[in-house]
């Protein structure tokens, strides 16, 4: 191991990420990023996948055709988070579609009452808040994989992958199976040393995913969203005690 394991493996300040979505690199793949999400919150509304579907597609297509997030989430001017704008306009495009297609909107079928970002016990919110965690980790299962390929020595993806996959399993197993995968021979103490520090590389990944989706990224807004995400057990004991300073003294 080097002199620089123990260094902060993400080390980018949230309070330096831009609270105006928009200036990511592509503000659309975050929002298609989260596409199963408002599809798994628009079938809670419609009861019917191919009608959630054709609604996912409308809105997608409507939001590039009015510039992107930056023309229609007032980031710059507001402050909220992206999830709950983003089920708002579903909630809008679902009641079009439904008075489009001539059908009431009932008391099954209401919009209003299934999608209101309010209500956090609906069938709807229920099933946008799952799918949301859900694309949320793959993208930092992705993000650990791409660190893991362009940093030689490196296996915490394939490290934590194993410990994820055999929770049963004693860690000189655990090493054997990672050991297959990566190719090389890795020590029980060795694997142990590549999980712990994929664990604090993937906290560190999901705070940072939570905090672009959150304005401003605020400690408190933050930790909110991680605990209504249900992804505070998974960050808040591989974080540094001083994390709410460390990442967001400037917020």
């Amino acid at each position: 191991m080097s002199q620089h394991d123990d260094v902060p493996l993400v080390g980018i300040r949230l309070d330096q990420i831009s609270t105006h979505v928009a200036t990511l690199q592509d503000a659309e793949r975050f929002v298609v990023r989260y596409g199963n999400a408002v599809r798994g919150y628009l079938t809670a509304i419609l009861r019917n996948s191919e009608d959630a579907e054709e609604v996912v597609q409308e809105i997608l297509l409507n939001l590039l055709n009015r510039g992107g997030v930056d023309a229609v989430w007032p980031a710059a001017s507001g402050s909220g988070r992206f999830r709950d704008y983003l089920k708002v306009i579903a909630r809008n495009a679902a009641l079009s579609f439904l008075r489009k297609k001539g059908r009431h909107a009932n008391a099954e079928l209401m919009p209003e009452i299934h999608a209101d970002p309010s209500t956090t016990d609906s069938a709807a919110d229920i099933a946008m808040t799952s799918e949301w965690q859900a694309c949320l980790l793959k993208k930092v299962w992705r993000e650990l994989e791409q660190h893991e390929r362009k940093s030689p020595g490196n296996l915490c993806h394939t490290c934590l992958r194993v410990y994820t996959e055999f929770p049963d399993e004693e860690s000189p197993d655990q090493a054997r199976i990672a050991s297959e995968r990566a190719g090389r021979v890795l020590t029980p103490e060795a694997f142990r040393k590549q999980v712990s520090r994929a664990r604090r590389l993937m906290a560190e990944c999901i705070l940072m995913e939570v905090a672009r989706g959150v304005v401003p990224p605020t400690a408190t807004a933050v930790e909110a969203e991680l605990h209504e995400l249900g992804l505070w057990d998974r960050v808040h004991e591989y974080l540094p005690g001083d994390w709410q300073d460390k990442f967001f003294s400037a917020c």
